[in-house]
């Protein structure tokens, strides 16, 4: 019957199929194959998917298991609750890593996610992948001239914690370059003993090159166990970190501890500009507050939760914000709070969903939806985690269309 159609009404009705049914179309003839693998229709299917009402965003998780757990390698899922979908998978690039090395996540974006190995700073292996099409690249070596970075590993009781060269602080990120059309990796690499400016390495898929870039940087440091992924919306990378001890406004907390101030770092794709977003209640009189970034599925919005420990009262409370108008402080707008003393005293507050639930990991590892307003808990099905990466996903054709140094990779 497709053979009978013109291929204006085969386009249109590609556009809607699923990424993995139409992966399938390519094998049908050499029209469907050069059709789909156009970059243009690959945008087009992308950027359909993104504003169709019941569009298949769902929230992309790449976790650890515990090391004396088994297989200590990664694996990844992704939870989409509007097609109520799930699916876990092992990592399946582990083999480009080194076994004495871990991989973490760096982020996810338009279908594409980036992973990467921290702990050499020159020798850092750096993947983008596909799990939806199971194609991927490995990025050149970036060229600097900074010392190699190490970072120490220390196994705690519920986590393994990274502990990074005190000298320094080295972060990464992964987005898209919406003028451009182009992917860019970034990567920022701070002293801490200096004032001087961080370097700032940008990588970009569409020239396949990397280049350091003269930009001014706010000062920032990073907490012990401050997560080095990054949240990407609206074409900028976030990242939450912290004033160093040269902050001219300091404040301490009722027993003498010093209070960092704490702010989102945020950086332009386009514009490949820094600037700083303040904190919602980061500093409350007698309690202690940790902030962390939240990925949000399937929406522009940036998310924080607060954690507020009360001190006098020993009562832990999770406060969730998010920013109404994005990049208006002034929008910051607490949704709702959960009981520190819920689901056995200790849980991770990991993501928000569309429908408004709260992706918790509980003490023991395991992942569960919270429903703040019903007050139910659904059981993801996933246990004994360790560390969770989380970001919003959608699945996307890109590196479909044979582009130079793509490979595939097996399930």
């Amino acid at each position: 019957m497709f053979n009978h159609l013109p291929l204006e009404i085969v386009e249109e009705i590609l556009h809607r199929l699923p990424v993995k049914s139409i992966v399938k179309c390519t094998s049908v003839c050499k029209a469907w194959n050069s059709l789909i693998t156009l970059q243009t229709f690959i945008y087009d299917h992308l950027n359909r998917a993104i504003q169709a009402p019941n569009h298949n965003n769902s929230l992309f998780f790449q976790f650890r298991k515990p090391a004396w757990h088994g297989d200590p390698r990664s694996l990844y899922f992704s939870v989409n609750q509007q097609a109520d979908q799930f699916s876990v998978e092992r990592f399946p690039l582990s083999h480009l890593f080194e076994h004495n090395r871990n991989e973490l996540f760096v982020g996810a974006c338009n279908g594409l996610v980036c992973s990467a190995d921290y702990s050499l700073l020159k020798s850092a292996t750096i993947i983008i992948w596909n799990p939806s099409v199971r194609k991927y690249i490995v990025l050149p070596k970036p060229i600097t001239t900074a010392k190699p970075i190490t970072i120490r590993k220390k196994r705690s009781r519920h986590y393994l914690c990274r502990y990074i060269d005190p000298k320094y602080d080295v972060v990464f990120g992964f987005g898209f370059d919406s003028r451009n059309n182009d992917f860019k990796v970034v990567r920022l690499m701070n002293d801490r003993c200096t004032n001087d400016t961080p370097l700032v390495e940008v990588y970009s898929l569409a020239s396949r090159i990397w280049r350091s870039i003269s930009v001014t940087v706010p000062q920032f440091s990073l907490s012990d166990r401050q997560l080095l992924s990054s949240v990407f919306l609206n074409g900028a990378l976030h990242w939450l970190v912290c004033r160093h001890e040269d902050y001219n406004e300091v404040a301490y907390d009722e027993e003498g501890g010093r209070i960092y101030y704490r702010f989102i770092l945020s950086f332009d794709l386009i514009q490949e500009t820094f600037r700083e977003l303040t904190l919602p209640q980061q500093q409350l009189k007698g309690k202690a507050v940790i902030s962390r970034l939240l990925p949000v599925e399937g929406s522009h919005s940036l998310a924080v939760v607060n954690h507020v420990y009360v001190k006098r009262r020993r009562k832990h409370v999770f406060c969730i914000w998010v920013m109404k108008d994005y990049g208006n402080t002034n929008s910051w707008t607490e949704i709702f709070r959960l009981d520190g003393g819920l689901y056995g005293g200790k849980f991770t507050v990991l993501a928000l969903t569309s429908s408004e639930k709260v992706v918790l990991m509980l003490n023991g590892g395991a992942i569960v939806l919270v429903d703040p307003i019903k007050r139910s808990v659904e059981p993801v099905g996933l246990e004994k985690m360790s560390e969770v990466f989380v970001s919003s996903f959608v699945e996307s054709l890109f590196f479909l269309n044979k582009e130079p140094n793509v490979l595939s990779f097996k399930p």
